[in-house]
């Protein structure tokens, strides 16, 4: 069930998952108890399924970023899943609807590794990839 508070609050954890309980009651006009109550029942439901945190790739070193749509080839999609669980430098997979099977992120820390990681999904099938100039946040 949607409320003002609880998207009030989802949007604040969005922002700040680390928020404390103080702080957060406070900006919803909640008393800790309260607010915590309800946080607890957004976990409950699902609709909280972890706390992440957003890393700055570029500070460790991968200042490449690429958009990679595939269209698999020869019914490898359990091959390419095998493939994705195992690349610690894809940031997400989506198996995705219209013209590409599944759309991802991948980072780089140099061209050499761009051209060696798109010769080594040549044979899950064809690929289209975009760089990332720059990123939108919310």
């Amino acid at each position: 069930m949607n409320d003002l508070i609880n998207d009030n609050i989802l949007e604040i954890f969005t922002e700040n998952s680390r928020i404390t309980m103080n702080d957060l009651g406070r900006r919803v006009n909640l008393s800790p108890p309260a607010v915590r109550e309800r946080v607890k029942k957004l976990e409950e439901q699902g609709v909280i399924k972890y706390y992440t945190i957003d890393i700055d790739y570029k500070k460790l070193g991968y200042t490449i970023e690429m958009i990679v749509e595939i269209v698999i080839k020869n019914n490898r999609y359990d091959d390419f899943k095998a493939f994705v669980m195992n690349q610690k430098n894809i940031d997400f997979c989506y198996r995705i609807s219209g013209e590409a099977c599944y759309i991802f992120k991948v980072l780089f820390e140099d061209m050499e590794q761009v051209e060696s990681f798109i010769d080594v999904l040549q044979p899950y099938g064809h690929t289209k990839s975009h760089l990332v100039f720059s990123t939108v946040k919310k």
